[in-house]
């Protein structure tokens, strides 16, 4: 009886072996495109943060007002001129003009 075991045993000792290492494998394989994957993001990171301070320049006042002087054809408006556009509730074109103000 146990000489009739002894072959299967060592076929169930092999197939555990292999399937021992072929687990690792796979599990060093994950760690590596774990990391790949963490670089990247790390990238990603560091391109985000350059896009937001290149945003942030791009739409400040100042660099506006150095453009509107250096080219001249842009004009701050007076705060007397400027014309609100009020927003109705209902969906109505929006209107804007100049109303005098009753006293």
């Amino acid at each position: 009886m146990l000489l009739a075991l002894k072959p299967l045993l060592i076929v169930l000792l092999c197939i555990s072996v292999f399937m021992l290492v072929w687990i690792r494998s796979s599990i060093v394989s994950l760690e590596y495109k774990i990391s790949s994957l963490e670089e990247k993001k790390t990238e990603l990171i560091i391109s985000r943060e350059m896009l937001i301070a290149e945003r942030a320049s791009l739409l400040s006042i100042e660099r506006f007002k150095n453009t509107a002087l250096v080219d001249e054809k842009f004009v701050f408006p007076d705060r007397v001129r400027v014309v609100h556009v009020k927003r109705t509730v209902d969906i109505e074109p929006y209107k804007a003009s100049v109303v005098a103000k009753r006293r």
